[in-house]
């Protein structure tokens, strides 16, 4: 989705019994809340290292993932009592599910690569695993639970935060909230709200150098914290630039079409569909797509499509160990100097270079 999307709350659930569960099950228990996880962080055996800054009341902490579970950590940094930052960096061997209980906060997800799902319903998982940012409000009471592939190398950032501090710190004051994050500042209690948008390159590169973070103890939360903000701004600017697009010139069926459009382009890599098929596959006109999607979201078609096939790109070169020429294949290109220009142009470094830098 791309959208805002408002699910009917389901009842609260119990855990399924057996599942070892995510970070929450980790660090205090099944069914347990983010807050109640990072109020443990302290006192959590599988905790390896804990690190504090006293002067700007930041604590941080990390779990490394046991041999006979997978490879790969955890890592948590609570700014004040403002921010929550949750980086993953891991591949479990098996399958992991972790019921998630609703806590009211809202969430910005930054993913980079990995295949994780989440239950907005009962017959409707939201399945996460292209980059891109997933905003996420889930009420108190209202429960779900999100399971993560065998062996998927999760690379993923989580900044939650209440409602409150969205709108204080984050929005202008007597300014027009935009309207995809409406349903997030008013804090309505009636069901769980999303919405998805595609990581640009810039946001690409901060959320993964917040994961290689170089720096340790006190440092590296200073580190944090200014790489979380940075992510944070350029999240609620490009929802700010979406709002203010003149989608109103449009009626709902085609913005739902110009939506349908957008999402096959943020899955369909190789080949890249043509505005042609693109069309046709939305019910639209070729000067009805082109022109209402560079209106409603910014950018046009093709620069839409490349930005998404070079992120996928790159989460293929950072996450597997393949060619670049079959990188080049899977992202729709017959020749992998077409793509070794493209993707340098793009991202400012050659392809070849991502993988040294995976190597050491």
């Amino acid at each position: 989705m791309t959208s805002t999307t408002r699910r009917k709350a389901e009842p609260k659930t119990s855990g399924a019994a057996g599942t070892q569960g995510l970070f929450r099950a980790i660090l205090a228990g099944a069914g347990h809340t983010l807050a109640d996880a990072f109020a443990n962080l302290e006192q959590a055996p599988q905790v390896e290292r804990v690190w504090r800054h006293a002067r700007r009341d930041l604590l941080g902490a990390r779990i490394t993932l046991p041999p006979e579970e997978g490879d790969g950590y955890w890592e948590f940094t609570r700014i004040r009592q403002d921010l929550y930052v949750v980086i993953a960096n891991f591949a479990y061997t098996d399958p992991r599910v972790e019921i998630v209980p609703g806590d009211g906060m809202i969430q910005f997800n930054f993913k980079i690569s990995g295949d994780m799902s989440l239950a907005v319903s009962r017959t409707e998982p939201l399945r996460w695993n292209q980059p891109s940012l997933l905003l996420w409000a889930q009420p108190t009471g209202v429960d779900i639970s999100e399971w993560t592939a065998a062996s998927s190398r999760e690379q993923f950032i989580i900044i939650s935060m209440r409602p409150e501090f969205l709108a204080e710190h984050l929005l202008a004051p007597g300014a027009e909230v935009p309207e995809p994050l409406r349903p997030f500042v008013a804090s309505r209690g009636d069901g769980i709200h999303y919405h998805q948008h595609p990581l640009s390159a810039q946001t690409l590169e901060i959320a993964a150098r917040l994961i290689d973070n170089p720096y340790a103890g006190p440092l590296a939360l200073v580190y944090t914290e200014a790489l979380a903000l940075e992510l944070l701004c350029g999240a609620v600017g490009a929802f700010s630039q979406v709002s203010s697009t003149p989608g109103a010139d449009y009626s709902e069926r085609e913005l739902r079409c110009l939506h349908q459009a957008r999402n096959l382009l943020m899955r369909q890599f190789a080949p890249a569909p043509t505005i042609a098929k693109l069309a046709r596959g939305v019910g639209m006109s070729k000067s009805t797509l082109t022109q209402g999607f560079k209106a409603v979201f910014g950018e046009t078609i093709f620069d839409f499509s490349l930005r998404c096939r070079m992120q996928h790109a790159l989460t293929l070169m950072r996450g597997h160990d393949w060619s670049v020429a079959k990188v080049s294949e899977a992202v729709g290109y017959a020749h992998s100097t077409s793509f070794t220009t493209a993707f340098r142009r793009h991202f400012g470094m050659r392809p070849i270079d991502v993988r040294r830098a995976k190597s050491r």
